[in-house]
């Protein structure tokens, strides 16, 4: 999340500034920048919020004298709940404050929701996400592990399909040993171990998304970590194998998709390029997540070095 968190900082000092020196009154409409998404793997949730005026937005304290007009509510568009969110200032890199108004409740996938940020005189900018889902799960393709010829390298390739933007990816491994608890000197071992693979792989002509999973490597660093534990005396020396894996996707909604698939802060600094606020500047978005798992065959955790 931190190259997504980088993102937004990119365009908040460039597009927020820029546009927070609009003049509000010059018929075009726009009263707020907003920037902050949803994400399902979250309960709190933030959304920073500055006013379109003719001065650059500059608080030095974060006093009632500086607080804005504003006034900040969603809606669960499929239940209709509506909730009102928390002005806070929170202070920003350069140690100035920004208007950041948070919330804190459970995000459904698949839902759409609806941002408001309104004005006493009821002047308003709003925005829509949708979090993202992948239909039709089962779908997902992995084909067998390849291995090279001498057989020392082994990688696995999946397909997911009809993703709207991958943006965190995971490897997923269930990793047990031979001891189940009663044994002396280490406990159990049963625990899920990922290996971040970021925004790996590449978009199909098909819409979906192909990435190659590394499992040699990735034996390497989970057995590291299994290592560094014993040595801590978590667990103890009886032999550790991975009886599933998986992958898990953090899925980016529609407006966070760059265009064609480029993280380039020179392009999506440009006003206007990620943007879906309307009556304002700025994105509200959404990040849903997909995880998938599987069982690993024992021929297979023999083959990457496994001892059961």
């Amino acid at each position: 999340m931190a190259r997504l968190a980088l993102l937004l900082l990119v365009l908040l000092s460039t597009t927020g500034c820029s546009d927070t020196a609009f003049d509000p009154f010059d018929n075009d409409q726009r009263y707020f920048t907003i920037y902050g998404f949803l994400d399902q793997l979250e309960v709190n949730h933030s959304v920073r919020v500055i006013a379109v005026t003719r001065n650059a937005e500059n608080i030095l304290t974060p006093t009632e004298d500086n607080r804005i007009d504003a006034r900040v509510f969603s809606t669960d568009l499929t239940t209709g709940d509506v909730r009102e969110w928390t002005h806070d200032f929170q202070r920003l890199e350069d140690g100035t404050y920004g208007h950041v108004f948070r919330s804190r409740f459970i995000v459904q996938p698949g839902r759409r929701y609806r941002l408001e940020v309104v004005r006493q005189d009821e002047k308003m900018a709003w925005a829509e996400t949708q979090v993202p889902t992948i239909p039709d799960a089962a779908l997902v393709q992995r084909n067998e592990p390849v291995f090279n010829a001498d057989s020392t390298q082994a990688n696995m390739r999946l397909t997911i399909p009809r993703i709207a933007s991958p943006w965190d990816i995971n490897a997923i491994y269930l990793m047990h040993n031979q001891n189940n608890g009663s044994r002396p000197g280490g406990g159990a071992l049963q625990a899920y171990m990922l290996v971040p693979y970021g925004r790996s792989g590449s978009r199909m002509p098909d819409g979906s998304w192909e990435v190659v999973f590394d499992l040699t490597k990735d034996t390497r660093e989970i057995r590291q970590r299994v290592a560094d534990f014993r040595a801590a005396g978590a667990y103890d020396n009886t032999p550790e194998t991975a009886t599933a894996m998986g992958i898990q996707v953090r899925i980016l909604d529609q407006w966070w998709d760059p265009p064609e698939g480029n993280f380039d802060p020179e392009v999506l600094a440009q006003p206007g390029t990620m943007s879906n606020v309307v009556q304002g500047y700025g994105l509200w978005g959404s990040i849903g997540i997909y995880r998938q798992e599987w069982a690993v065959p024992r021929e297979l955790a023999r083959a990457l070095g496994y001892e059961w």
